[in-house]
């Protein structure tokens, strides 16, 4: 009967949901799943306290205007409602069936970070599901083996299929590390705080996974833009004039994604500024299916778009380039760009209004 009980409950609450969706992001059209996803946990704690957080999310879908602003609150609260749970230390015997609150929580943070939107590969991902609740068993169940499993699967791609490799091996060092006596950590607050952070922003989980440092950076978004969108191949050159108010060049790389921190894209005249793959990068390096085998890093000082939602999500590689005190420039490409690459002078940032 109390199954009962948390199925309703979990069907009532997706239904109430499906009516509160008044936007169009994936993360919003999801409201329903994220609400289950929260009841599932909250059977396994047999914790009724945390189904406030159902009627919360559906106050911030409607409430909060501001699609950044309501997907951020959104991450809050089912950060809360797993964060807290983690908190309590799953892996502690005393609180009764470890087991099955430490695979909760695995698998509702696996949920919210990697299926929305629905994933296309859903074997690989329930492989990788299933490798995430193998290392949290061999870990102990503990606050700490939670969150390892979770960010192992959170940072593999799983496409290529060889991908699948790192939560692996992780699995491995995990089991040697046990067998060799390595004790039952618990470290619930660290494992709380980094488990959080990544729930926080689960609505752009694939930059979290991918692009974690664009996190740490001060959010510092294009305020108004000038296009030049010019390519410039290997050698070649574009005399560009510099519009008014323009405080940074625009650039990013195309099909240089093998190319490592450091490598020359091209130069700005005058003053013989350098452009290297760290000022910019190639601009779908981040992108889920081409990550894997790129070497770029993320750019100093981002200038790209924040692309997609939930695992999609990924930013172009544009960074600023500081400008030369002059009234045009000359960009050239540099000599040694391999066949097909070129750098992108995509355009200026102009001066705050």
């Amino acid at each position: 009967m109390k199954h009962l009980q948390w199925i309703i409950a979990a069907a009532a609450s997706a239904y109430a949901c499906h009516f509160a969706v008044t936007h169009t992001t994936p993360i919003d059209r999801a409201l329903p799943f994220i609400a289950v996803v929260v009841v599932f946990v909250a059977w396994a704690f047999s914790d009724v306290s945390l189904l406030i957080a159902v009627p919360v999310l559906m106050v911030a879908e409607i409430g909060v205007a501001d699609e950044g602003g309501r997907l951020v609150v959104f991450g809050v609260i089912v950060a809360a409602a797993i964060g807290y749970p983690v908190s309590r230390s799953p892996g502690h015997r005393a609180t009764g069936q470890p087991g099955n609150r430490a695979t909760a929580l695995v698998i509702a943070s696996l949920l919210l970070l990697r299926w929305i939107p629905t994933p296309e590969h859903v074997l690989r991902e329930l492989v990788l599901i299933a490798i995430a609740l193998a290392t949290c068993w061999v870990l102990g169940r503990t606050p700490f083996a939670v969150m390892v499993a979770v960010i192992a699967a959170l940072v593999t791609p799983a496409i290529p299929l060889r991908t699948l490799a790192l939560p692996l091996l992780v699995l491995f060092v995990a089991t040697l590390a046990r067998l060799f006596g390595m004790p039952r950590l618990r470290l619930a607050l660290p494992s709380v705080i980094v488990l959080a952070f990544a729930l926080v922003f689960f609505a752009w989980s694939g930059l979290v996974a991918r692009a974690f440092p664009y996190f740490l950076k001060t959010p510092h978004p294009v305020a108004e833009k000038y296009t030049v969108n010019a390519a410039l191949a290997a050698s070649q050159s574009a005399t560009i004039d510099v519009p008014d108010g323009a405080q940074a060049l625009i650039v990013s790389g195309a099909n240089v994604p093998s190319l490592r921190r450091g490598a020359l894209l091209g130069r700005i005249e005058p003053g013989n500024i350098a452009v290297r793959v760290g000022d910019a990068a190639d601009w779908g390096y981040l992108r889920r299916e081409h990550f894997y085998g790129s070497r770029n890093p993320l750019p100093r000082d981002p200038a790209g778009k924040v692309r997609g939602y939930g695992y999609d999500a990924w930013i172009d590689g544009a960074g600023r380039v500081a400008l030369p005190r002059a009234r045009t420039i000359r960009v050239t490409g540099d000599a040694a760009l391999p066949p097909g690459a070129s750098l992108q002078v995509e355009g200026f940032e102009l001066v705050r209004r």
